[in-house]
């Protein structure tokens, strides 16, 4: 062959294949635009969908959180009632067997212990009244 033909049919096939990576290019844009089109349709329609199913599904989940809830809530007062049981057994139990007084008891052994001392003087103070008024009769 000689050179004019070769450069000729490099060109030829140069131009026939930027042609064809242009409508490679072309299609590959028009396909992703299409996949982006649909994504968008598609995405609108499942939230759509969703929202339908959330509204529907509302009722039973709040009937299921409350009804978790009051289970939870049983758990843990019973286990705060064997908690309060543990330690009336272990601490306070124990503690009665020492007897030892509480608050209220010398609470209550102060007024009583005040009253007797009131008492304790009111007498003193009756018992030498009349030593005095004996002394200025003699």
């Amino acid at each position: 062959m000689n050179s004019t033909l070769t450069t000729w049919v490099d060109r030829v096939n140069n131009e026939q294949f930027l042609i064809n990576a242009r409508e490679s290019a072309r299609k590959l844009w028009l396909c992703s635009l299409g996949a982006y089109s649909l994504a968008s349709k598609s995405s609108v329609r499942a939230v759509a969908k969703l929202v339908r199913e959330g509204k529907a599904f509302s009722p039973k989940a709040r009937q299921q959180i409350e009804d978790k809830y009051a289970e939870l809530r049983s758990s843990a007062t019973a286990t705060m009632a064997r908690g309060e049981e543990l330690v009336q057994d272990r601490i306070v139990r124990p503690l009665d067997f020492l007897v030892l007084a509480t608050k209220r008891d010398v609470e209550q052994l102060s007024a009583r212990m005040m009253r007797l001392a009131s008492e304790v003087h009111s007498l003193a103070a009756a018992e030498t009244r009349p030593i005095v008024a004996e002394k200025k009769t003699v």
